[in-house]
């Protein structure tokens, strides 16, 4: 019997993107959500509940708390309540795919293959950092096929690992790209035991693979994305970080073609207009901008 896959998430303002990111997962396998909604504002909210009220994911509110850092204690939240709810858990982001690198549209053999050993642990998987393509505006489309311009797999950023895990072997996150072990061994996408980065330690490997498996970080998307997204909402996990000038400047790579994700476009536009379908209110009351906000949005998603 094949393993459980879920995924483990803090979001806030993530609506426009969202839906998309949830569709993608599952098109690939992964079963559960659990998702933290930190003070979203901009329909996120509705679209997580709508979604929870038929079982797709499990929303669960995360205020901000008083140190302005969410991300640690929502993680923290996150691990605890996924304990006994799913055989492995991937802790990722909002702007981070999952991505199959053997041919396989789904994740789950490799899966099987890296956690059949019961000493296995945790798998750490390096990001594959996207560009904004030089595109300046939002446009229709899903991310997966807007931006197919990424750096080089050398470039610095791509030792940073997004982790898979047992649960239950899981004492604390250290960082949010790496956790604490009970015991077991923490490896990478080809079964070896993860050597922590010589300069950066933990979080960062010391080699970048992508061989089997990957993390696609869509780090900028457009640079109208970029501000009023990711700039606007800060960061997670320091208040004190500001994402702006110099981040987009230095994760702006665009050296390199890459279409794997975007082949999985078709399935993901159906496994969309799925779930908008599943989350349009049946009650009449319910206003008509809500209504038409979410026709509005899966039009968007379906039109290149």
């Amino acid at each position: 019997m094949s393993l459980e896959l879920s995924v483990a998430a803090i979001v806030k303002n993530e609506a426009d993107s969202l839906l998309e990111w949830i569709a993608y997962h599952r098109v690939i396998g992964v079963d559960k959500f659990f998702i933290a909604d930190n003070d979203s504002n901009d329909g996120t909210s509705e679209m997580l509940q709508a979604l929870a009220k038929h079982g797709v994911l499990q929303c669960i509110r995360f205020p901000t708390p008083e140190s302005g850092n969410a991300q640690m204690p929502a993680y923290a939240m996150l691990l605890t309540h996924v304990r006994g709810r799913c055989d492995v858990v991937a802790f990722i982001d909002a702007d981070e795919y999952l991505l199959p690198m053997d041919g396989s549209t789904s994740l789950i053999p490799f899966i099987d293959k890296l956690f059949a050993s019961p000493d296995v642990s945790a798998v750490g998987l390096n990001w594959a950092n996207f560009g904004s393509g030089g595109a300046l505006f939002a446009e229709d489309g899903l991310v997966i096929e807007r931006f197919t311009k990424r750096a080089p797999q050398s470039f610095g950023v791509h030792y940073h690992i997004k982790t898979l895990l047992r649960p239950e072997r899981a004492i604390k996150f250290a960082n949010p790209h790496f956790v604490q072990l009970s015991g077991g061994r923490y490896i990478d996408a080809t079964g070896e035991d993860i050597i922590p980065h010589f300069k950066h330690g933990k979080g960062l490997s010391s080699k970048i693979i992508w061989d089997e498996a990957r993390v696609n970080h869509y780090a900028t998307k457009s640079l109208e994305e970029f501000l009023v997204g990711k700039s606007r909402r800060g960061s997670a996990t320091k208040k004190s970080r500001v994402k702006h000038k110099k981040y987009f400047l230095s994760h702006d790579r665009n050296e390199d073609d890459c279409l794997i994700a975007k082949e999985l476009s078709p399935l993901v536009k159906n496994e969309v207009e799925y779930l908008t379908q599943l989350m349009m209110p049946t009650d009449p009351s319910t206003p008509q901008p809500q209504r038409n906000s979410w026709r509005t949005l899966i039009q968007r998603l379906r039109s290149k």
